[in-house]
């Protein structure tokens, strides 16, 4: 059942986590590929946090990446979603079987426990 878009109405940022996971122990070359593919939007209208790693700790279940990104409204986000350096991104890993969980919320004072002291 695909989840429902962020209220298009609504101002509040948007945090966009996505885990990643293929059958087999992906190389050093699907991560650097992510990793070039991903530090391509830095500059997309509207992003303001961007984060990708491999699970270092082994509690992922089987997850091997982790993407953290974070948009000004519910707007920008589905422009990113359109973008077409996203496109080509997803398009990747549709075509490489990877396993994906996507998971959104709105940023509020429920969702944001603590924020990083201004710097």
């Amino acid at each position: 059942m695909a989840t429902p878009p962020p209220d298009p109405t609504s101002d509040l940022p948007i945090q966009h986590l996505v885990l990643f996971r293929l059958a087999e122990d992906p190389g050093p070359e699907v991560e650097e590929e992510m990793r070039r593919q991903i530090v391509q939007w830095v500059g997309i209208p509207g992003l303001r946090r961007l984060r990708f790693g491999r699970d270092t700790l082994g509690r992922a279940e089987g997850y091997q990446f982790g993407l953290l990104t974070e948009f000004s409204d519910p707007a920008t986000y589905a422009a990113y979603l359109a973008h077409p350096l996203h496109q080509s991104f997803l398009a990747w890993v549709l075509a490489r079987s990877f396993d994906v969980i996507r998971f959104d919320y709105a940023l509020t004072a429920q969702t944001s426990l603590r924020e990083p002291a201004a710097g």
